[in-house]
């Protein structure tokens, strides 16, 4: 019985060991099969780059806030959005200030101008009483000449008499003469205090045209209107930037809007520095804006930051380059729904938009050009050294007045030293800062129809002037960075209306859409390539698992490039194999390891090639 139930025992045991043997071969096969899996390929590969930036403006032009010496407020502003064509009205800033400081200049150079006229008519009379009591004093000297010619029929007591009298009447026509001199010398030397008086007042006067005429700030080309935020504000913790608006109180030099020309687009976005590596100027991209998911357009990269930058303030701390893509503008407007009209209308402008150059700041016309300008109409001013004194009127004697004739007469010295003849012979001696704004204007009247009948060319619009005479003491037209203003364009600027009235036609795309970009780095023809999921990093060594008979091997690689999802190898393994997409020597429950061995992806930088794409 003991035999049997031992023998029975021994069954089951045998019976349960091949039973589990049965089991665990059964499982083999399954537990293989669980991992994903692929196949190594032979094929062309693309190795591409992305990058998300933002969609603006090429060209831009920035408008600063004036200083106007007084409060800088904002009376009129373009609304957020707009298309303000070239010289529309963008910004206005409050002139009561500055026209009341210019009407008391005015005042009190209209008093010294009376000044001046009662100083040179007492000079006139006092010069008419010193002739006729100079004409009595040599009357006197010639009578006393003619009674010592008498002193040879006379006793010796009135000879002597006679001649004392002659000494006496030379002695005060001396005297005379001497106090005269003194006389018209102190009275040249009080007319010279009130000119320069005048000539201060006259350039602190000009200094209010240059402030008055900086209160409107003109678009200096077409493009949408962005106004910039007041950052003056007094902030609290929490609180944003109001943006600018009409009443608020800015400060001098502080940008108040941009015009964003929309003719030519660009994309700004950023990059890793490995992706930076593999990048050049030229290269070619494709791109596709969220607002047009459907579309895609091509583009090159324009330039690249050569330095990185980090944004604290943004979801990724990282440094990262800057990258700028032009983008085919007349793919993009015709995806857009433009008809070639349009396109081409738009493409005219940027190129004319393109050859002014870049846009600075403007905040109104340049007190440095105004104060010159303004020199050659007003009294005793000069012209802009070769420019011409930018005036109808002329420009004062002297040093100045010659340069800014070399400017009006195109550096002709014959055509200069004949035309300070006219001057000198038709204003009959009288100083240039003496007259009137009307009489110059009408002396330069005089002085260019001689000149027309010797044969000298006059400037149009007289000498200097750029566009026609201009008003007295206000030039007609002044170049600010390029950008002519006249005072017509100021006194005739309108604000643009605002967007929900104005048709937009040229505001097909506005800045500041996001876009996708993807960059084409190279192209690997017949390359042996896998997944980037199936390299495996360990001991310092790039590895794959290979599927065997009866497990994965792993078996060394040496990879040469990578793209954004496959990785193409230069050895290591043969098309057509079998590889598994996860480490099938970890176990359930492994945490990661750190250093020593990495999953899920191969090295940053890979030799052999460019870096990690």
């Amino acid at each position: 019985m003991r035999k049997l139930i031992f023998r029975l025992i021994i069954l089951l045991v045998l019976v349960g060991a091949g039973y589990a043997a049965f089991r665990v071969y059964q499982a083999l096969p399954q537990r293989t099969e669980t991992f994903a899996t692929a196949k190594v390929k032979q094929s062309d590969v693309i190795v591409r780059s992305f990058a998300r930036g933002e969609l603006r403006a090429v060209r831009s032009a920035t408008l600063t806030a004036p200083n106007l010496f007084g409060t800088v407020q904002v009376t009129k502003l373009a609304t957020l959005g707009a298309l303000a064509r070239e010289k529309d009205l963008v910004v206005e800033f409050d002139d009561a200030e500055v026209i009341s400081r210019l009407e008391e200049k005015q005042l009190e150079l209209d008093q010294i101008d009376e000044q001046v006229k009662k100083a040179q008519a007492d000079l006139g009379i006092r010069d008419n009483q010193d002739q006729v009591e100079l004409l009595r004093s040599r009357y006197g000297v010639r009578r006393a000449e003619l009674e010592v010619k008498r002193n040879e029929l006379i006793s010796a007591i009135d000879a002597k008499k006679n001649q004392l009298t002659l000494e006496e009447s030379k002695r005060r026509l001396a005297q005379l003469e001497s106090d005269i001199k003194s006389r018209r010398e102190q009275a040249q030397a009080e007319l010279a205090v009130l000119r320069e008086k005048k000539n201060k007042a006259t350039l602190e006067l000009n200094r209010e045209k240059q402030r008055l005429a900086q209160v409107k700030l003109l678009a200096p080309m077409s493009g949408l209107v962005a106004v910039k935020q007041n950052r003056s504000t007094v902030m609290m913790f929490g609180m944003s930037l109001p943006d600018i608006r009409e009443g608020d109180q800015v400060q001098p030099g502080m940008p108040v809007a941009d015009i964003l020309d929309l003719s030519e687009m660009e994309v700004v976005a950023k990059v890793g520095e490995l992706d930076r590596a593999n990048l050049t100027e030229g290269q070619e991209v494709s791109m596709r804006l969220d607002a047009l998911p459907d579309k895609r357009f091509t583009g090159k990269i324009k330039s690249m930051s050569g330095t990185a930058s980090a944004n604290m303030f943004s979801s990724d701390p990282a440094k990262k380059f800057d990258v700028i893509f032009s983008i085919e503008m007349r793919q993009l407007l015709s995806a857009l729904g433009a008809n070639e009209a349009a396109v081409a209308r738009i493409l005219a402008q940027a190129e004319a938009n393109r050859k002014k150059g870049p846009m600075a700041a403007y905040s109104g016309p340049s007190p440095e050009m105004m104060a010159a300008m303004q020199q050659g109409g007003a009294p005793g001013g000069g012209g802009m050294p070769g420019m011409g004194s930018m005036q109808g009127a002329p420009s004062g004697g002297g040093e100045r007045g010659q340069r800014g004739e070399r400017g009006g007469q195109g550096g002709d010295p014959e055509a200069q030293r004949k035309r300070r003849e006219i001057i000198t012979k038709l204003s009959n001696g009288k100083s240039m800062a003496d007259m009137t704004a009307e009489e110059r204007t009408e002396l330069m009247k005089k002085v260019n129809a001689e000149l027309a009948k010797q044969g000298i060319a006059v400037p149009e619009g007289g000498r200097g002037n750029r566009g026609g005479n201009a008003a007295p003491g206000m030039p007609q037209m002044f170049n600010v960075g390029g950008f002519m203003v006249s005072q017509k364009d100021l006194d005739g600027a309108q604000l643009p209306p605002p967007p929900e009235q104005d048709n937009q036609l040229d505001v097909l795309l506005r800045p500041g859409l996001l876009a996708d970009v993807e960059i084409i780095v190279d192209k690997v023809p017949n390359a042996i390539n896998v997944p980037i999921q199936a390299v495996f990093e360990k001991d310092g060594k790039q590895i794959v698992y290979v599927k065997g008979a009866s497990r994965f091997e792993p078996r060394e690689v040496k990879a040469l490039k990578r793209s954004e999802n496959v990785m193409i190898l230069s050895s290591g393994v043969k098309p057509g194999e079998t590889i598994a997409l996860a480490d099938p020597e970890a176990k359930p429950g492994d945490k990661k390891k750190k250093g020593g061995e990495k999953s899920g992806g191969a090295a940053a930088v890979l030799p052999g090639g460019k870096g990690g794409m």
